[in-house]
């Protein structure tokens, strides 16, 4: 039997996966001119190699740990499992298509950058098959896989992006939004099918200094074309998306709106300095009248009620600027490693109306805690607030899944807590002890769930 020598294009797919250091591409599916079984390939035959460019399409350039000069970011991948797959990389006994599975690692990332400033770049694979396939007809040799038919990510199911319909003091922001199944959850083997809330929750959760937009429209060359890429990484930078999975909807009856805008520059921005400390930001107004405008375009879903705002470092900022401008409107505030200065009595007694829940870790690196958020806790224990404080050590992988070479849990810096708030890891107060409703310890996610204004 011959063998056959493919002369059609192979195209292949990506498959991200959202995780807690950055969207990587987990999996490649290769389409294949004819059907394989189980047994037809193995991790070696195919090889990888992976370019990192930059949205202009140059070669990205990078400075590894350790190293005295950048290099371009490219290089061969290793292929974990091969296995016969669906178009969309779902294991199969046998099919057109096959799926690699790769590690994250930096070659697979797919945004480059750091906690003030990122930016989305491109993975060009070459895919090269370095084995003989067989299938019922003729084995398949020679081919070579360069072409890139778009991205499966499983994680922005029912995600959607969109802009202000008008703008407020000049300025016009875009945002991603998270629409809820409100179909009722299917039986299973201990009850029955089980109702949604004719109207959810809208959680409005603000993404740090490295998600705003201006920060990644130069492709990350200085005067280089600008790349625009809307609010994408404003909710996968830092798996805000965590929030629309089924673990913490749970919590809000299965269904709740999770809405991302995007800051043109930094919510910290005052007007004269973009990153200041007088706890003031040009975008409050902007961003009141875009939670508004969403409101009102899904006012037949949305419990006004169940207002809750969060977000993470320059949006924990922006989250505690929005509870004291807006008393009453939130049902309650999760501001994240916080960076809020010298508050007064007046701030004090503003935000004491907002029920809050704080995440912070001990030798912050970026945002001191003995100059935020200790301080402001403790002034509205005073103030007789509602206000819980999880407060971590250090921050660390939590989830069994990273791991340091010697086998320990794998350290990040400890600015990174967030990476806590998504795993719905924050459960203790202050003084180590479960935050309790009704008898019963509850998470932050859980306890803002059983909030209402």
């Amino acid at each position: 039997m011959a063998e056959t020598d493919v002369t059609l294009e192979p195209m292949y797919r990506t498959v991200t996966t959202l995780g807690d250091f950055g969207p990587w591409i987990s999996r490649l599916v290769l389409e294949l001119p004819d059907e394989i079984g189980v047994n037809d390939v193995t991790p070696a035959t195919f090889n990888v190699f992976c370019t990192r460019r930059e949205r202009t399409g140059t070669v990205l350039m990078r400075k590894e740990r350790g190293a005295d000069h950048a290099a371009p970011s490219m290089g061969y991948v290793p292929v974990l499992a091969a296995y016969p797959a669906t178009p969309e990389g779902k294991r199969a006994e046998h099919g057109s298509h096959v799926a690699l599975e790769l590690p994250e690692v930096r070659l697979t990332k797919r945004v480059e950058g750091g906690v003030m400033g990122s930016r989305k770049i491109d993975n060009c694979f070459r895919i090269t098959q370095t084995a003989t396939i067989p299938t019922a007809t003729d084995p398949l040799v020679g081919l070579v896989f360069e072409t890139c038919a778009g991205d499966i990510c499983p994680a922005l199911d029912r995600w959607h992006e969109a802009e202000m319909a008008e703008a407020v003091d000049g300025i016009k922001m875009e945002y991603g939004y998270y629409e809820p199944d409100f179909e009722p959850a299917p039986a299973g083997p201990f009850g029955p099918a089980k109702a949604k809330p004719e109207k959810a929750a809208l959680i409005v959760y603000l993404h740090g200094a490295g998600e705003g937009k201006g920060e990644s429209e130069d492709g990350g060359i200085p005067g280089g074309p600008l790349v625009p890429e809307g609010p994408v990484r404003a909710y996968t930078g830092n798996r805000v998306t965590a929030l629309s999975q089924k673990k913490i909807q749970g919590y809000f009856d299965g269904a709740a709106w999770v809405l991302v805008p995007q800051c043109p520059t930094f919510w910290m921005d005052n007007g004269v300095e973009q990153l200041g400390h007088s706890n003031q930001s040009i975008y409050a107004r902007a961003l009141k009248a875009l939670i508004d405008e969403f409101i009102a375009a899904h006012a037949d879903r949305i419990d006004t009620s169940r207002i809750i705002v969060g977000g993470l470092s320059n949006g924990g900022f922006m989250t505690l600027r929005m509870c004291l401008d807006y008393p009453g409107f939130f049902a309650a505030g999760l501001p994240c490693c916080a960076p809020w200065f010298d508050a007064t009595a007046e701030d004090v007694s503003g935000l004491s109306q907002t029920p809050l829940w704080f995440t912070h870790s001990k030798g912050d690196e970026l945002v001191d805690p003995k100059e935020t958020v200790l301080p402001l806790r403790r002034a509205l224990a005073a103030a007789g607030a509602m206000v819980h404080c999880t407060y971590f050590d250090h921050v660390e992988d939590l989830t069994g899944v990273y791991r340091e070479a010697d086998g320990s849990p794998k350290k990040t810096f400890n600015h990174g807590v967030w990476i806590h708030v998504f795993n719905d890891f924050c459960r203790t107060d202050i003084d180590g002890t479960n935050v309790m409703i009704d008898g019963e310890p509850v998470g932050m996610w859980e306890w803002a769930a059983r909030q209402r204004a």
